[in-house]
């Protein structure tokens, strides 16, 4: 799939981007002043060393929720499963039972993207050369998860309940309020 996204010459990319960039405004805490300097703090931490923009919070027993971030989930509804032609619609034998991990890494992928280019001030070029290793590090997040029982059936029940959302048509509102359950994991 990601192989053919890649190559596609269509603008897929630029769709992707302008998804994330919505969910990136909405979904993350900012600078109630809007000060930029302050803003590009703000993203510096949570694309630093704990890589926390996937993140959201802890569940009841205090453990993190990976790969979580309700910007995450927005993106993975909006661009894998709305209208007819998307991904989600085409392969339905694929999309329905749960979102393949290639989709969440490459929902991740987009926003860091867009992460990065708050963090540059301009426009980041968006290519297989410089972003290939930052969706092979979001499958390394997975399978690090997989480590972990605990964090590997929290990540199954996600992409599940994603599955079940995109398929049922619900808006990224709703499904932000049904999964409420960030770039590395914690295995705690």
């Amino acid at each position: 799939m990601v192989t053919q996204l890649w190559e596609d010459l269509g603008n897929w990319h630029s769709s992707l981007r302008k998804k994330a960039c919505v969910y990136v405004s909405q979904r993350y805490q900012w600078d109630p002043d809007n000060c930029w300097e302050e803003n590009i703090s703000i993203v510096k931490g949570l694309l630093g060393e704990r890589r926390m923009f996937l993140r959201n919070g802890v569940d009841e027993d205090g453990r993190t929720n990976n790969l979580a971030h309700p910007a995450l989930l927005g993106v993975i509804i909006d661009f894998f499963y709305p209208g007819t032609s998307s991904i989600g619609q085409l392969f339905p034998e694929v999309f329905c039972d749960k979102v393949l991990r290639v989709a969440v890494a490459v929902a991740a992928m987009a926003l860091k993207v867009v992460l990065d280019e708050i963090v540059s001030s301009g426009e980041v070029t968006f290519r297989v050369a410089t972003y290939t290793p930052i969706y092979l590090e979001m499958l390394g997040l997975m399978n690090k998860c997989d480590t972990s029982p605990i964090h590997v059936a929290k990540m199954k029940a996600l992409r599940t309940e994603w599955a079940r959302i995109g398929s049922n048509g619900m808006k990224e509102d709703e499904a932000t309020a049904v999964a409420t359950m960030d770039f590395d994991v914690e295995l705690d």
